[in-house]
Protein backbone atom coordinates (compact mmCIF):
# COMPACT_ATOMS: atom_id res chain seq x y z
CA UNK A 1 0.00 0.00 0.00
CA UNK A 2 2.92 2.28 1.32
CA UNK A 3 4.58 1.56 -2.59
CA UNK A 4 1.14 2.69 -4.40
CA UNK A 5 0.92 5.98 -2.68
CA UNK A 6 4.33 6.61 -3.66
CA UNK A 7 3.70 5.85 -7.65
CA UNK A 8 0.95 7.81 -7.71
CA UNK A 9 2.81 10.81 -5.46
CA UNK A 10 5.20 10.24 -7.70
CA UNK A 11 2.84 10.15 -11.18
CA UNK A 12 1.33 13.25 -9.64
CA UNK A 13 4.66 15.34 -9.34
CA UNK A 14 5.52 14.99 -13.20
CA UNK A 15 2.56 15.47 -14.93
CA UNK A 16 2.11 18.84 -12.21
CA UNK A 17 5.85 19.59 -13.52
CA UNK A 18 5.03 18.68 -17.12
CA UNK A 19 5.83 22.52 -18.68
CA UNK A 20 3.17 23.70 -21.22
CA UNK A 21 4.32 23.73 -24.56
CA UNK A 22 2.03 24.36 -27.51
CA UNK A 23 4.54 24.72 -29.77
CA UNK A 24 5.81 21.46 -29.23
CA UNK A 25 5.14 18.51 -31.57
CA UNK A 26 2.52 15.48 -30.75
CA UNK A 27 5.65 13.42 -31.16
CA UNK A 28 7.72 15.24 -29.37
CA UNK A 29 5.60 15.27 -26.01
CA UNK A 30 4.86 11.65 -26.23
CA UNK A 31 8.34 11.11 -26.41
CA UNK A 32 8.87 12.54 -23.39
CA UNK A 33 5.48 11.03 -21.66
CA UNK A 34 7.14 7.74 -22.67
CA UNK A 35 10.33 8.75 -21.19
CA UNK A 36 8.92 9.78 -17.93
CA UNK A 37 6.60 6.44 -17.76
CA UNK A 38 10.00 4.77 -18.04
CA UNK A 39 11.36 6.52 -15.67
CA UNK A 40 8.27 6.14 -13.08
CA UNK A 41 8.49 2.27 -14.11
CA UNK A 42 12.07 2.58 -12.87
CA UNK A 43 11.14 4.17 -9.80
CA UNK A 44 8.51 1.97 -9.33
CA UNK A 45 10.14 -1.09 -9.10
CA UNK A 46 12.84 0.51 -7.13
CA UNK A 47 10.28 1.51 -4.23
CA UNK A 48 8.85 -2.42 -5.01
CA UNK A 49 12.31 -3.85 -4.38
CA UNK A 50 12.98 -1.67 -1.32
CA UNK A 51 9.25 -3.02 0.07
CA UNK A 52 10.47 -6.41 -0.60
CA UNK A 53 13.54 -5.60 1.27
CA UNK A 54 11.80 -4.29 4.13
CA UNK A 55 9.35 -7.49 4.01
CA UNK A 56 11.74 -9.37 4.06
CA UNK A 57 13.51 -7.48 7.18
CA UNK A 58 10.45 -7.42 8.91
CA UNK A 59 9.91 -11.38 8.57
CA UNK A 60 13.40 -11.89 9.68
CA UNK A 61 12.87 -10.13 12.24
CA UNK A 62 9.13 -11.72 13.17
CA UNK A 63 11.06 -15.06 13.00
CA UNK A 64 14.17 -13.64 15.75
CA UNK A 65 11.18 -12.35 18.14
CA UNK A 66 9.28 -15.94 17.04
CA UNK A 67 12.32 -18.00 17.70
CA UNK A 68 13.41 -15.95 21.02
CA UNK A 69 9.67 -16.06 22.46
CA UNK A 70 9.69 -20.01 21.96
CA UNK A 71 13.34 -19.82 23.71
CA UNK A 72 11.79 -17.91 26.71
CA UNK A 73 8.99 -20.33 26.83
CA UNK A 74 11.12 -23.07 26.81
CA UNK A 75 13.37 -20.95 29.18
CA UNK A 76 10.37 -20.65 31.59
CA UNK A 77 8.97 -23.90 31.36
CA UNK A 78 12.21 -25.47 32.65
CA UNK A 79 12.40 -23.18 35.28
CA UNK A 80 8.83 -24.03 36.33
CA UNK A 81 9.93 -28.20 36.11
CA UNK A 82 12.96 -27.18 38.21
CA UNK A 83 11.00 -24.99 40.61
CA UNK A 84 8.32 -28.66 40.51
CA UNK A 85 11.41 -30.79 41.32
CA UNK A 86 12.78 -28.77 44.01
CA UNK A 87 9.46 -28.48 45.58
CA UNK A 88 8.97 -32.33 45.41
CA UNK A 89 12.42 -32.97 46.67
CA UNK A 90 11.50 -30.67 49.17
CA UNK A 91 8.44 -32.13 50.43
CA UNK A 92 10.13 -35.46 50.05
CA UNK A 93 13.73 -34.43 52.32
CA UNK A 94 11.20 -32.78 54.79
CA UNK A 95 8.83 -36.32 55.12
CA UNK A 96 12.30 -37.88 55.10
CA UNK A 97 13.54 -35.94 57.92
CA UNK A 98 10.34 -36.14 59.97
CA UNK A 99 10.32 -39.80 59.37
CA UNK A 100 14.15 -40.01 60.83
CA UNK A 101 13.17 -37.84 63.93
CA UNK A 102 10.27 -40.66 64.66
CA UNK A 103 12.75 -43.14 63.99
CA UNK A 104 15.06 -41.73 66.16
CA UNK A 105 13.06 -40.66 69.36
CA UNK A 106 11.64 -44.61 69.12
CA UNK A 107 15.39 -45.76 68.94
CA UNK A 108 16.39 -43.10 71.97
CA UNK A 109 13.30 -43.71 73.77
CA UNK A 110 14.22 -47.81 73.48
CA UNK A 111 17.78 -47.49 73.97
CA UNK A 112 16.77 -45.80 77.25
CA UNK A 113 13.90 -48.33 78.29
CA UNK A 114 17.09 -50.98 77.69
CA UNK A 115 19.66 -49.11 79.28
CA UNK A 116 17.28 -48.89 82.00
CA UNK A 117 16.55 -52.69 82.26
CA UNK A 118 20.34 -53.53 82.10
CA UNK A 119 20.74 -50.92 85.09
CA UNK A 120 17.77 -52.34 87.01
CA UNK A 121 19.40 -55.92 86.60
CA UNK A 122 22.84 -54.49 87.33
CA UNK A 123 21.86 -53.08 90.39
CA UNK A 124 19.43 -56.59 91.18
CA UNK A 125 23.13 -58.56 90.60
CA UNK A 126 24.66 -56.46 93.18
CA UNK A 127 22.01 -56.12 95.29
CA UNK A 128 22.05 -60.10 95.55
CA UNK A 129 25.44 -60.01 95.78
CA UNK A 130 25.54 -57.21 98.34
CA UNK A 131 22.51 -58.80 100.79
CA UNK A 132 23.84 -61.37 102.99
CA UNK A 133 22.92 -64.92 102.39
CA UNK A 134 20.71 -66.74 105.44
CA UNK A 135 23.16 -68.94 106.19
CA UNK A 136 23.28 -70.78 110.03
CA UNK A 137 23.21 -73.49 112.27
CA UNK A 138 22.65 -74.96 115.89
CA UNK A 139 23.10 -78.79 116.13
CA UNK A 140 23.17 -80.62 119.70
CA UNK A 141 23.63 -84.14 121.44
CA UNK A 142 27.24 -85.23 120.90
CA UNK A 143 27.17 -88.77 119.41
CA UNK A 144 29.22 -90.27 122.41
CA UNK A 145 30.33 -88.63 125.77
CA UNK A 146 33.53 -89.92 126.05
CA UNK A 147 36.49 -88.49 124.38
CA UNK A 148 39.38 -89.67 122.43
CA UNK A 149 42.02 -87.33 120.96
CA UNK A 150 41.71 -85.90 117.53
CA UNK A 151 38.34 -86.83 117.81
CA UNK A 152 35.53 -84.97 115.81
CA UNK A 153 32.37 -84.26 117.83
CA UNK A 154 29.37 -84.94 115.92
CA UNK A 155 26.75 -83.45 117.43
CA UNK A 156 23.64 -85.71 116.12
CA UNK A 157 20.36 -83.52 116.33
CA UNK A 158 20.19 -80.64 114.42
CA UNK A 159 18.09 -77.52 115.45
CA UNK A 160 18.08 -75.74 112.48
CA UNK A 161 20.31 -75.65 109.16
CA UNK A 162 19.80 -72.46 107.01
CA UNK A 163 21.65 -73.38 104.11
CA UNK A 164 22.47 -77.09 104.78
CA UNK A 165 25.94 -76.05 105.36
CA UNK A 166 26.12 -78.21 108.66
CA UNK A 167 26.67 -82.04 107.93
CA UNK A 168 25.23 -84.34 111.26
CA UNK A 169 26.93 -87.25 109.74
CA UNK A 170 30.86 -85.99 110.07
CA UNK A 171 30.07 -83.41 112.24
CA UNK A 172 31.28 -80.32 109.78
CA UNK A 173 30.01 -77.26 108.70
CA UNK A 174 31.06 -76.56 105.19
CA UNK A 175 30.79 -73.28 103.82
CA UNK A 176 28.67 -72.73 100.57
CA UNK A 177 29.21 -68.92 99.56
CA UNK A 178 32.65 -66.67 101.01
CA UNK A 179 32.08 -64.74 104.02
CA UNK A 180 33.28 -63.41 107.53
CA UNK A 181 31.60 -66.47 110.25
CA UNK A 182 30.92 -66.50 113.30
CA UNK A 183 31.34 -70.14 115.48
CA UNK A 184 30.44 -71.19 118.80
CA UNK A 185 30.88 -74.32 121.00
CA UNK A 186 29.17 -74.94 124.34
CA UNK A 187 30.93 -77.46 126.36
CA UNK A 188 29.67 -79.06 130.04
CA UNK A 189 31.47 -81.72 131.91
CA UNK A 190 30.89 -84.14 134.36
CA UNK A 191 31.64 -84.13 138.03
CA UNK A 192 35.66 -84.52 137.93
CA UNK A 193 35.99 -84.87 134.36
CA UNK A 194 37.92 -82.97 131.78
CA UNK A 195 37.31 -81.82 128.33
CA UNK A 196 39.67 -80.46 125.95
CA UNK A 197 38.18 -79.26 122.83
CA UNK A 198 38.93 -76.91 119.73
CA UNK A 199 36.92 -75.17 117.37
CA UNK A 200 39.36 -76.02 114.01
CA UNK A 201 39.23 -74.71 110.50
CA UNK A 202 40.31 -77.12 107.83
CA UNK A 203 42.70 -78.58 110.64
CA UNK A 204 44.08 -75.18 111.94
CA UNK A 205 43.03 -74.52 115.69
CA UNK A 206 40.64 -71.04 115.88
CA UNK A 207 40.58 -71.22 120.14
CA UNK A 208 40.26 -73.56 122.50
CA UNK A 209 38.61 -74.80 125.60
CA UNK A 210 39.42 -76.85 129.08
CA UNK A 211 36.85 -77.83 131.46
CA UNK A 212 37.42 -79.74 134.92
CA UNK A 213 35.41 -79.09 138.76
CA UNK A 214 36.12 -82.08 141.36
CA UNK A 215 32.70 -81.19 142.86
CA UNK A 216 29.75 -80.09 140.32
CA UNK A 217 29.19 -80.08 136.92
CA UNK A 218 31.28 -77.14 134.79
CA UNK A 219 30.20 -75.54 131.73
CA UNK A 220 32.22 -73.32 129.00
CA UNK A 221 30.96 -70.99 125.83
CA UNK A 222 33.94 -69.81 123.00
CA UNK A 223 33.36 -68.45 120.27
CA UNK A 224 35.67 -67.56 117.07
CA UNK A 225 35.07 -65.34 113.91
CA UNK A 226 36.70 -66.29 111.01
CA UNK A 227 37.06 -65.68 106.91
CA UNK A 228 36.02 -68.72 105.00
CA UNK A 229 35.77 -69.43 101.43
CA UNK A 230 33.24 -71.28 99.79
CA UNK A 231 33.84 -75.45 100.44
CA UNK A 232 35.85 -74.62 103.35
CA UNK A 233 35.11 -76.75 106.71
CA UNK A 234 34.95 -76.14 110.25
CA UNK A 235 34.34 -78.66 113.32
CA UNK A 236 34.82 -79.48 117.01
CA UNK A 237 37.82 -81.62 117.67
CA UNK A 238 39.12 -83.33 120.73
CA UNK A 239 42.84 -82.59 121.60
CA UNK A 240 43.32 -84.28 124.60
CA UNK A 241 41.40 -87.38 125.45
CA UNK A 242 41.31 -90.36 127.80
CA UNK A 243 39.20 -92.50 130.46
CA UNK A 244 38.85 -89.22 132.23
CA UNK A 245 37.37 -86.80 129.48
CA UNK A 246 33.83 -86.79 129.07
CA UNK A 247 30.87 -84.54 127.63
CA UNK A 248 27.70 -84.03 129.98
CA UNK A 249 25.04 -85.52 127.55
CA UNK A 250 22.01 -85.77 130.49
CA UNK A 251 20.65 -82.95 128.94
CA UNK A 252 19.57 -82.57 125.53
CA UNK A 253 21.20 -78.89 125.46
CA UNK A 254 23.74 -78.19 127.01
CA UNK A 255 26.60 -79.44 124.65
CA UNK A 256 26.06 -77.90 121.58
CA UNK A 257 27.48 -76.29 118.18
CA UNK A 258 26.37 -73.79 116.01
CA UNK A 259 27.23 -70.61 113.50
CA UNK A 260 26.68 -68.25 110.73
CA UNK A 261 26.87 -66.04 108.28
CA UNK A 262 27.65 -62.41 108.90
CA UNK A 263 29.08 -61.07 106.32
CA UNK A 264 30.00 -61.78 102.69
Amino acid sequence: MTGILQLLLLVSATVASEPSCPACSKYDYEEKVLERMIRMEFAFEKVLKENKDVSKTVEQDLTRIKVENERLHATVDALKNQQEQAERRLVSLMEEVERNQSSTLVKIVSDSNTTLEKTIAAFNDIKDQIAIPLVYFHARSPQTSSLSTGEVIMYTTVETNQGSGYNSTTGKFTAQVRGLYIFFMHTCTHVSNHAFLQIVKEGSILIGTSLYDNSYYTCSSSQAFVQLDAGETVWVQCFNGGSSRRLYDDSKYWTSFGGALIHN
